[in-house]
């Protein structure tokens, strides 16, 4: 500065010509240009200070801005023509740009259609603002959102939408509770029991239920209303000061009503008249500041009571002198029932209680009438409740039955009780109670017993004789006379060459003879429950392969054959050779019928029950032959049987004795599935880690 200063100086001093020489132009021009140069930094640093202000005093209104936002619980966001969503964060106060699809995440997806058609309707210019409820994606928040223009193009068309979100949530809430704790009061307060007035904070009659208006036979609830009734003018009131009244208080009185409504002539909407016993409960509402808000009364008209009772008392007197005439006939009674050994009983269906008496002045047992039934014995207790019903319900006629209790005698033996009632009715013919007795009939119930098992006994061996023989002669014949033919074929004429076959067939027969003998006699030891199944600890995992295998080997088959074994070791307490027995006669059944295809054999261990399921793609049974299929030689054609015929019979007797049971699912064409499901206890399990089926 001070070299520009230096030459305007001295082009001062010199002539005009000087000035315009090559050399102070130069000059000149170096300090013009100094000059701008500093002009430049100047303005620079001067507007870097002014935006620096404007950005602080920017960031103090969105800092407000903010917190208006958030005290409010509001938030700002714009949408244009091109459809893009600008959101204004309430803490950060920066801006985010979001395409509808990625602001849709926010809302609901029905709510956020209706506000994307009021946006829509606002830029196509059908709407000025637009105001609207929408619930947030997870349903849990409500807003209100408001829609107005914020910018128009230059031909006064909508260009930028300005949304203005707040979240009533917790207004829609409070809403909603006050609405629900109305409607509570005025369910409560119309659907009462009793009668319910309310009195305003002056005293005025404001609002009485249905069932004061019942009580006082009021016609016209709103004209009562209207007469604008006084706490004080309820006699029994008019000595309380409304005003004085802090705690709940309880009155009972004696109003003449025809003598009330003469002296006010307001009272005679109510057609109610003559002497009114009443009580009710004053109960005094404030609010939170303790400010007197009204009166509730809770009452009730207690006249056919206390008439009642009158009554009562009258009756009482009468029952009182006919008593004495009462008490000589119980004597009476009681001698005769002590001895008799006979228990009197009466029965309420109402209360659903039972009455035994050992004489008509003492109670000897009051029982309910879950009691009885668990009294009764299991087998008898469907008919002992079938007897409870009948007199819950009124039924008119005797009742006699002998039921066996859970009681016991001297000798342990159950005890038979022989009960014998007549119903007791009302003047009307309802039935009130049941009066009747009962006595202990043991000895003649366990004669009766001892006489039918010895009965039954022989008629069991009756029929078990019977079957055995007509099982022998039903199957055994045919595989006997196929040997007996085959053997005079060697001493009639025949070729040296038909002996093998002659030889064969009689193997073949003698075979099925044999094995048709031994189930034969298995399943009438079965029948006369004569096998005995012994439970030991077997580790089931290590013989249920070969127990299949075995099984399956019986028959020639080109079936695939799989074993799905889930346990290293599970030791069960199981009847091995027994069990042994059932799951090999099922592998040979299955293997009997599927000459092609996939044999599966594999079992599991849930809440003590072994399942054990097999299953084949073999030729399947019919669903005529289905039901069927567990009788005692059964025949699946005309000419094939199930190995002796008895295979599925035996396996089915035997995991019933053993307290299982047993299910076939099969479709003709797709194959048989066996389900044996039998209750055991486990020892010990260890569970192969890697199942590979």
């Amino acid at each position: 500065m001070l070299v520009c200063f230096s030459l305007m100086a001295d082009a001062q001093t010199e002539s005009w010509k000087a000035v315009t020489d090559a050399h102070h132009m130069a000059a000149y021009l170096v300090a013009a240009l100094q000059i701008g140069v500093f002009v430049m930094i100047f303005s620079n640093r001067l507007y870097y200070f002014k935006e620096q202000e404007v950005n602080n005093r920017a960031k103090q209104l969105n800092t407000h801005l903010a917190l208006v936002l958030n005290a409010n619980r509001t938030q700002i966001w714009t949408y244009n023509k091109k459809h893009i969503f600008t959101l204004l964060s309430s803490e950060t106060v920066s801006r985010t740009d979001l395409a509808p699809i990625d602001f849709s995440q926010f809302y609901d997806h029905e709510d956020f259609e209706v506000l994307r058609q009021c946006l829509n309707d606002v830029l196509q210019k059908n709407s000025l603002t637009e105001k609207l409820e929408v619930k947030s994606h997870d349903g849990k928040r409500i807003y209100e959102v408001s829609i107005s223009v914020l910018k128009r193009d230059q031909h006064y068309h909508p260009e930028v939408l300005l949304g203005i979100q707040r979240d009533i949530t917790e207004s829609k809430r409070r809403d909603e509770k006050t609405r629900s704790l109305s409607l509570q009061y005025q369910t409560v307060f119309n659907s009462s029991l009793v009668d319910m007035i309310f009195y305003g904070a002056d005293g005025r009659l404001m609002d009485l239920n249905e069932k004061a208006c019942e009580t006082f036979m009021i016609a016209d609830r709103e004209r009562f209303l209207k007469r604008h009734v006084h706490f004080n003018d309820i006699p029994s009131y008019r000595h309380i000061d409304i005003n004085e009244l802090h705690d709940s208080i309880r009155l009972s009185s004696i109003t003449d009503i025809d003598d009330v409504k003469s002296k006010d002539e307001r009272i005679p909407d109510m057609k109610l008249g003559g002497k009114c016993y009443y009580e009710a409960i004053l109960t005094p509402l404030h609010d939170e500041k303790g400010k007197l808000l009204g009166v509730m009364a809770a009452g009730r008209n207690i006249t056919e009571m206390v008439e009642s009772h009158h009554k009562q008392e009258e009756e009482a007197q009468l029952l009182r002198r006919t008593n004495k005439q009462i008490q000589a006939y119980i004597r009476n009674i009681n001698y005769t029932l002590r001895t008799s050994g006979v228990r009197m009983i009466t029965y309420h269906p109402r209360r659903h209680e039972l009455y035994i008496y050992s004489d008509l002045n003492k109670t000897q047992h009051r029982l309910q009438q879950i009691r009885c039934i668990t009294l009764i014995h299991p087998s008898d207790r469907d008919r002992a409740k079938g007897l409870m019903l009948r007199m819950d319900r009124g039924k008119t006629g005797n009742i006699s039955e002998v039921l066996r209790t859970v009681l016991r005698d001297k000798q342990g033996r159950d005890v038979y009780l022989n009960f014998s009632l007549i119903p007791m009715t009302d003047q009307a013919g309802n039935v009130t109670y049941y009066f009747g007795m009962f006595r202990e009939e043991t000895e003649m119930v366990y004669t009766e017993l001892r006489l039918r098992e010895e009965t039954k006994k022989a008629q069991e061996t009756e029929e078990l004789k019977n079957t055995f023989l007509l099982n022998m002669s039903y199957e055994i014949r045919t595989p006997l006379n196929a040997v007996l033919g085959f053997a005079e074929l060697f001493n009639g004429p025949h070729d040296v060459e038909d002996e093998p076959v002659f030889a064969e067939q009689i193997k073949h027969n003698t075979d099925e003879l044999l094995n048709l003998v031994n189930d034969i006699l298995f399943i009438s030891r079965l029948d006369a429950k004569m096998v005995e199944f012994t439970k030991e600890d077997t580790d089931f995992a290590t013989l249920f392969d070969s127990w299949c295998y075995m099984g399956w080997s019986t028959q020639e088959t080109n079936a695939k054959s799989i074993v799905s074994n889930p346990y290293n070791h599970l030791v069960l307490k199981i009847d091995q050779q027994h069990l042994g027995d059932v799951i090999q006669k099922l592998c040979a059944y299955s293997a009997c019928y599927t000459k092609e295809g996939v044999m599966r054999a594999k079992y599991e261990y849930h809440h003590d029950e072994l399942i054990i399921v097999t299953e084949d793609t073999g030729n399947g049974i019919s669903k005529d032959m289905l039901p069927h299929i567990f009788d005692r030689f059964v025949r699946e054609d005309q000419n094939k049987v199930s190995g002796t015929g008895l295979d599925l019979a035996i396996i089915k007797e035997m995991i019933e004795q053993m307290g299982g049971q047993i299910e076939i699912q099969s479709e003709q064409g797709k194959g048989t599935t066996c389900y044996v499901i039998l209750p055991c206890e486990m020892v010990s399990r260890e569970k192969k880690t890697d199942m590979i089926n």
